[in-house]
């Protein structure tokens, strides 16, 4: 069945609410970028709606009584954001969706007491049951490289 469809057989949820999110996610705003490349986003957007009104076709009518327009949203961009990892293919792709506000290669960076450097690797790693995220850099002005990690969140 097409999105469209979909969204017509229904009438718990507006069009309107999934675009505005859908619309803040794919493009870049001034506080963060889109996390997801552009070859994804046609099938994306699909697979997330789809995905998301199968998931409130299961919701009681009580249910639905209770649940407010930001748990839908919120559940909604989970849905984009679980279809994302999906799809995507590299695992540079994979860490960026999974932490869409994290540094991502090719950002410049000015660190501590090290010169203006570019990130070049991200890597994720696990110490017991903390995660990690490696991240190897580049000074611009050498060539040198070095590498940070920092413990993610869950």
């Amino acid at each position: 069945m097409e999105v469209e469809a979909l969204i017509d057989s229904q009438d718990y949820i507006e069009y309107e609410m999934l675009e505005v999110s859908l619309n803040y996610w794919f493009n870049d705003q001034e506080d963060r970028r889109c996390p997801f490349p552009d070859y994804i986003k046609s099938d994306l957007r699909k697979a997330a709606i789809t995905s998301f009104l199968n998931w409130t076709k299961k919701l009681s009518d009580d249910a639905k009584k209770e649940i407010n327009d930001e748990i839908l949203i919120e559940r909604f961009e989970e849905c984009l954001f679980e279809e994302a990892y999906k799809m995507v293919i590299t695992e540079e792709e994979k860490i960026t969706v999974k932490y869409p506000f994290m540094l991502r290669c090719g950002d410049r960076v000015n660190y501590k007491d090290k010169p203006e450097s570019i990130v070049v690797k991200r890597e994720l790693t696990n110490e017991g049951d903390t995660k990690y995220m490696q991240i190897t850099f580049e000074e611009i002005e050498s060539g040198q490289m070095w590498n940070s990690s920092f413990e993610l969140p869950e």
